[in-house]
């Protein structure tokens, strides 16, 4: 989905953390260990520790709410820059920091939503109330000839791979949902999603659906001009009549619902987003 027609997307699945599932990302990230510390001057006499800052760019950042519920939160701008800063300190807060980027500076979030991070290679996000983590910055995409964290008169750089990739952002678009409209008793089928990609560079896309407390959660990887798919799977109960989950997604939260057919029934077609209802509450569950 478009960054800029999407704001937040609303809870969904989410559980213990053993519960996440899915493939393993590929947006980008930059995990350079920290060199020497030694430092440099800039041209204002700023000290510049030779040492470069972890990176990692999401075009979404996904949120455990509680222990069965998630959100997907978009950016405001191309996307989220996190940047490990490595002078934490419980006693420093997050505003303390700024990412320069050419000549501009971005702030960083004093405060996210939910209480964990469910969001791949994001352990926890550095806020206020939580002073550990990454700091989350909402930037666009920029073409910057230099890029660095900024915080208490020091500067870190960003590695030159990170900065580099801050020229260009995915672009993710949900096409559409696939639930199948019914299923057998105890029948295993899948709940998916189809993502095409308008921008120039690999995301992720970050989903999941849920049923009863317990979520499954989706990461798409798409190349840029790319559509792919991703899902997840179910097992149909044989004692209710009709199963509702809860999707959530990047500016898209939805309740759908698959029918369990007795053994009597007629089968009836397969069709993409069938069961829907985008103007139901996003979670059927509370």
């Amino acid at each position: 989905m478009r960054r800029r027609q999407f704001v937040a997307a609303l809870p969904l699945v989410s559980g213990l953390a053993g519960c996440l599932s899915g493939s393993e990302p590929t947006e980008s990230t930059g995990t350079d260990r920290p060199g020497p510390a030694e430092t440099t001057s800039t041209d204002t006499g700023t000290p510049e520790p030779a040492e470069t800052v972890s990176t990692t760019l999401r075009s979404s950042y996904r949120y455990g709410i509680n222990d069965d519920a998630i959100g997907v939160a978009s950016p405001e701008r191309a996307q989220f820059a996190f940047v490990r800063p490595p002078d934490a300190h419980e006693e420093r807060p997050p505003d303390a920091y700024a990412l320069k980027l050419g000549s501009e500076r971005f702030a960083p979030a004093t405060s996210v939503s939910g209480f964990m991070s469910w969001t791949p290679g994001i352990d926890s996000v550095y806020t206020d109330d939580r002073r550990g983590g990454s700091l989350r910055f909402d930037v666009p995409a920029v073409e910057a000839d230099s890029a660095a964290l900024l915080g208490d008169g020091r500067r870190w750089r960003l590695d030159e791979s990170a900065r580099e990739r801050l020229a260009t952002a995915p672009d993710l678009r949900l096409d559409s949902l696939q639930v199948p409209n019914s299923v057998e008793p105890n029948e295993r089928f899948e709940l998916g999603v189809t993502v095409s990609n308008d921008g120039d560079r690999t995301g992720t896309f970050l989903a999941g659906f849920r049923t009863g407390g317990y979520p499954k959660t989706i990461e798409v990887n798409v190349d840029p001009g790319s559509t792919e798919s991703g899902s997840v799977t179910f097992e149909a109960f044989d004692d209710e009549r009709e199963m509702s989950f809860a999707y959530s997604g990047p500016g898209t939260d939805e309740r759908v619902s698959v029918v369990v057919r007795a053994a009597t029934e007629t089968p009836g077609p397969t069709s993409d987003e069938s069961g829907t209802d985008s103007s139901a509450s996003p979670d059927p569950f509370y």
